[in-house]
């Protein structure tokens, strides 16, 4: 029962709005400790909880990098590009995007993205101005 208290550490955490990252990390050290766990398996869990859910942190590391391209104008930047280009058009430029989309995958290889890390940054900037320049 009372290796539960690391929930109310989380809970305490969150409502006084300390950093989560720092909240959970306390929590877990005192779940381990009222556990009778020795502080290195304590840590080799954390260790190993991190390996496992390593893309998670990729992910959150992509989400300022993108918020940022936007900020600084990559949408413009994209829309500008595409309609100096006379044969891009919207049908032309999605296409492409899904040639190059199912060719990755087919190569085994990671994706290019999903909506929030390539079409609404760049993919829908370009289909944009594709139809901008052709007035449709």
């Amino acid at each position: 029962m009372w290796s539960l208290i690391g929930v109310l550490v989380v809970v305490v955490g969150f409502v006084l709005r300390i950093n989560p990252l720092l909240v959970v990390t306390v929590a877990g050290l005192v779940t381990g400790l009222i556990a009778r766990l020795p502080l290195d398996k304590i840590l080799t869990q954390f260790g190993t909880s991190f390996v496992v859910n390593r893309y998670m942190s990729l992910f959150i590391l992509i989400l300022p990098v993108i918020g940022l391209t936007e900020r600084y104008g990559l949408k413009e930047q994209a829309e500008n590009l595409v309609s100096k280009v006379r044969v891009a058009t919207t049908g032309r430029i999605l296409i492409l995007y899904l040639f190059l989309r199912e060719l990755t995958s087919a190569l085994g290889l990671t994706s290019l993205g999903g909506h929030a890390q390539m079409v609404r940054p760049l993919i829908a900037p370009m289909a944009e101005g594709a139809a901008d320049t052709l007035g449709r």
